[in-house]
């Protein structure tokens, strides 16, 4: 019987230790922007990472008769996130990714006791303190967190969700028996577009004198000058904008033709002119931004920086005979972005 008697005693002492979690350590994630061409294996969101910390301790402890030998260690271990067999450099250490429930994103986890370094965290769980004297009433954790680019992404949200849960040997806890790190909804944004300023809002192309010996028949053309229509574009932060141009005849506004009108004032007969942009011969349309513009085209996609339209103006002869005179046009340009 006495002997029974020191196994109770002993065990009323091992139970002498009680400990209470407190607040879920959260991590708040400022919204993502997703930048352009982003690859697997890279970090999304800050390239550092995402620090966390308990707020004063993570696990309050008291004890009661407790027998100095008798050791108690803080342990943590991911959760509710499986492993997706990828791994992350960080700090000189190689941590395994899991997965988040958000397709394409994982993260990876560091944590350590205030006291200590950083440990890499998994699933099996890692120790970050191990005592047997000065047992601390209050136990600490920090750590830092990547998110890290698993697939493919796309704009929404990461419901929150617990991540990994903090756990003392060795003593009774309290419900809801662990102190966790969870992650708070984290907003996914697409690539911000740049916006673009028109820095050239007019242009005069001026061709000059043209002989009428120059044409050599119905849809020849003679005279050439070119400008540049600029653009501005800034602000975006990976995104690319598309850029969409439609030429309106001023004159006519209903033609959808390929020859821009002379003004009413023109003197000249049996010549129209026409414009290019490159290669491409311009048709114009209604002055309207609006998808689908009867003859809008793309002019370019783009990210930050100058994005340059050129156009060429030419005379194209339009009746076997010309009359001489001022010939002149008058044209103007709408941009659509998407």
């Amino acid at each position: 019987m006495s002997i029974c008697a020191v196994a109770m005693d002993a065990q009323a002492h091992f139970n002498a230790g009680v400990c209470t979690p407190q607040a879920p350590v959260t991590l708040f994630v400022p919204p993502i922007t997703l930048p352009n061409n982003l690859q697997v294996g890279e970090a999304i969101g800050y390239p550092s990472g995402y620090d966390f910390a308990g707020n004063g301790f993570v696990m309050r402890c008291r004890y009661t008769d407790w027998p100095l030998s008798q050791p108690v260690s803080a342990n943590i271990s991911v959760v509710n996130s499986p492993a997706t067999g990828m791994t992350f450099n960080a700090n000189g250490l190689t941590l395994p990714v899991y997965a988040t429930s958000y397709p394409g994103v994982g993260f990876v986890m560091m944590a350590g006791d205030p006291s200590q370094h950083l440990k890499v965290i998994t699933h099996t769980g890692v120790t970050l303190l191990d005592t047997k004297h000065n047992k601390p009433n209050g136990w600490g954790l920090q750590g830092r967190v990547y998110l890290v680019a698993t697939g493919p992404i796309t704009s929404g949200t990461i419901p929150g969700n617990t991540v990994a849960r903090y756990m003392l040997t060795n003593v009774n806890i309290e419900s809801p028996g662990a102190a966790s790190v969870n992650f708070a909804d984290t907003v996914i944004l697409p690539p911000q577009k740049p916006t673009c300023r028109v820095t050239t809002p007019s242009l005069a192309m001026p061709l000059g004198q043209v002989p009428s010996r120059d044409f050599k028949g119905v849809g020849s053309s003679a005279g050439s000058v070119s400008r540049d229509i600029t653009l501005d574009c800034a602000g975006g932060t990976g995104g690319i904008l598309d850029v969409w141009i439609t030429v309106t005849d001023q004159t006519e506004p209903g033609n959808r033709s390929n020859q821009l009108s002379l003004t009413r004032n023109s003197h000249a007969r049996g010549v129209a002119l026409q414009l290019l942009s490159g290669d491409r011969l311009v048709s114009y349309g209604p002055d309207s931004s609006g998808v689908g513009n009867p003859n809008q085209w793309q002019v370019a996609n783009t990210g930050n920086g100058a994005l340059t339209i050129p156009l060429t103006a030419r005379y194209v002869q339009t009746a076997s005979t010309i009359k001489p005179g001022t010939a002149n046009g008058l044209a103007s340009f709408t941009l659509s972005y998407r």
